[in-house]
């Protein structure tokens, strides 16, 4: 039985610091995940917080979790996909009217912005252009270090699909990175192709 399984027993058995402590090193990536669905920090805290509250009756009600890792990160997942969907039926009002929206995007939470740097910002504004099937893969195999079985897992698709989306992301980045002058200077400074 492995550490997870046995938080898990514990979990069930009525400890609750044992929830904390498998889901806690899983958070950053949860949050990175749901932005790159949402993207809006918003919405981010409450796709977590559905995830969580989802992840704790199902483990409390005994649902098998076989792979605790990838199971949670799919749950991030339809999240995030629920709560863009229905945003996408409301209408806003545009932030430059809003003071009370500037003033939130000020304020925003501490963890949030320690991972924002400079170079995890501009890729991550490089992977908001490219197609949603691909970006989701390509953050859970260069940021979160999952291997193609757990993302296939996470996202319900066959590990050849996700291998398509990879190669197909890592070109369509390759080909907007190639058009901006930027990178290209970058690159030969650097030596990088």
């Amino acid at each position: 039985m492995n550490s997870e399984q046995q938080l898990i027993l514990q979990i069930q058995n009525g400890d609750h610091d044992a929830f904390g402590m498998l889901v806690e090193d899983l958070l950053s990536s949860a949050q990175k995940t749901a932005y790159l669905v949402l993207r809006s920090r918003d919405l981010v805290e409450d796709a977590v917080q559905l995830a969580l509250e989802d992840a704790y009756i199902s483990i409390m009600r005994g649902k098998e979790i076989n792979n605790f890792k990838p199971w949670f990160y799919r749950l991030v997942y339809n999240r995030s996909v629920d709560l863009y969907r229905k945003r996408s039926r409301q209408t806003y009002v545009p932030i430059e009217d809003s003071s009370e929206a500037e003033e939130k995007m000020k304020t925003e939470s501490l963890h949030i912005q320690l991972m924002a740097n400079e170079n995890r910002n501009e890729m991550m504004s490089w992977l908001a252009l490219i197609d949603e099937n691909q970006r989701i893969p390509l953050l859970l195999y260069y940021y979160e270090d999952m291997s193609i079985k757990d993302i296939s897992l996470a996202l319900g698709e066959n590990m050849n699909t996700v291998k398509s989306r990879l190669k197909r992301g890592k070109r369509k980045l390759a080909e907007l990175m190639g058009k901006d002058k930027k990178f290209l200077t970058e690159a030969e400074t650097y030596g990088i192709q």
